[in-house]
């Protein structure tokens, strides 16, 4: 008795083990389909395209952001929003702020920016994108004052 256990045992251990092996000698549950299927859900996303690149959004801005009169504020706006598949910004929210009607300005500027969509292989997809807007005396300056040493 025992030693048909025994045996039993062994044969179910060899059958396995072969079994494991052809499974990976054929690639089973590989087919060519799934693997296509996976490749392209890893596909990276290109980020969306903005014609001159950031010093052309820099461009737009001072074009276009007109001042509140405010000239004491300085520091610096966040403004997040989503580019869609056409390219257009669609929703913006304030991520850092300043004062209310400098922020609502920033808002209005943002919502002007027309981009190349992003893609993910040759789909067109929605993308998050942010625009600082740095601001002086209540205007946009994008110069950089040099560091002081003390």
């Amino acid at each position: 008795m025992k030693q048909s256990c025994i045996t039993i045992l062994c044969f179910l251990l060899f059958f396995s083990l072969s079994f494991g092996v052809e499974a990976q000698i054929f690639d089973f549950g590989f087919d060519t389909p799934f693997m296509q299927r996976r490749q392209t859900q890893r596909e990276s996303v290109s980020s969306p395209k903005f014609k001159g690149g950031n010093e052309g959004i820099n461009r737009f801005i001072k074009k276009n952001f007109r001042s509140v009169g405010l000239s004491s504020v300085n520091g610096q706006i966040v403004v997040a929003f989503i580019i869609n598949e056409k390219g257009k910004v669609t929703e913006t929210a304030i991520v850092r702020g300043l004062d209310k009607a400098l922020n609502e300005e920033a808002q209005r500027v943002v919502g002007k920016l027309k981009f190349k969509p992003a893609r993910q292989g040759k789909k067109k997809v929605k993308y998050q994108y942010d625009v600082t807007f740095p601001i002086r005396h209540g205007k946009v300056s994008f110069l950089t004052a040099p560091t002081v040493d003390m």
